[in-house]
């Protein structure tokens, strides 16, 4: 059996502190539960698909000719964005 501080309170007064306590009110709540919505956690088998996580690329637009450089930029400056990289082509 673990040891128990002394000084600790009794185990029902810890669980009805939690039960009031603050999750997922914001990015600095005390708790969080898994989910994909800004003050919750990702679990650890999300898949950036928009279920258990912010779909990758959410909101990015590609644009420009197929066969031409624009595009091509498009490309560069939406994987920057998605992936946080810096872009130092010219």
């Amino acid at each position: 059996m673990p040891q128990v501080d002394k000084d600790s309170p009794p185990a029902k007064t810890v669980i009805e502190f939690h039960r009031n306590s603050d999750y997922d009110g914001s990015s600095n709540s005390q708790h969080h539960t898994l989910g994909s919505l800004p003050g919750q956690a990702s679990p650890g088998n999300h898949l950036h698909d928009g279920g258990t996580s912010k779909l990758l690329g959410e909101g990015i637009t590609i644009s420009g000719s197929k066969g031409g450089n624009a595009a091509l930029a498009s490309l560069i400056s939406a994987l920057s964005q998605v992936l946080g990289f810096n872009d130092s082509t010219t």
